[in-house]
């Protein structure tokens, strides 16, 4: 993998570097690996590196993306995107302890279960009235045939004359 750096930044205000880079390889890499490559190349944490896009070019084996290193993990938490952040993260196989995440994405993992159960149960009881519903349609069908039939009368009679 050749990472190419297009473009290095650095941020005084918001105590960060922006990096523009480009990354040559035969198969897409993981995230993962393209973070660990920029630490390595820039002497950097990484910890303190969020890829913020990282996106394939058309018709071509590169990717091209853009990334923050952050000066301190105090500032990555108070300007990076958390979703950003964990998505950078490695990824935890069951069975192994989970690395320090950002705790406000541990919530909302839980809150989310917490809403799937509810909605599974709400979908058993519209199938329960679905099935009134279709016997209604097919009461109402009956009595739409003879306003058809009638109209078609109707039309055949003027040919008569």
């Amino acid at each position: 993998m050749e990472v190419q750096i297009i473009k290095d930044k650095t941020n005084p205000i918001l105590k960060r570097r922006e990096i523009s880079l480009k990354v040559k390889d035969k198969v897409t890499p993981s995230r993962i690996e393209v973070k660990g490559k920029l630490a390595a190349l820039l002497n950097s944490k990484p910890e303190l590196i969020v890829i913020e896009r990282l996106g394939t070019v058309y018709g071509k084996q590169e990717l091209a993306g853009t990334a923050c290193i952050y000066q301190t993990e105090e500032r990555l938490k108070q300007l990076a995107h958390e979703h950003l952040v964990a998505r950078d993260a490695p990824k935890v196989k069951e069975g192994e302890e989970a690395p320090a995440a950002p705790p406000a994405v541990a919530p909302a993992a839980k809150e989310a279960e917490v809403k799937a159960e509810p909605k599974a149960e709400v979908k058993h009881e519209p199938k329960a009235e679905a099935k009134p519903k279709a016997e209604a349609k097919a009461e109402t069908k009956p009595e739409a045939k003879p306003k058809a039939e009638a109209k078609s009368e109707e039309k055949k009679k003027p040919e008569k004359k």
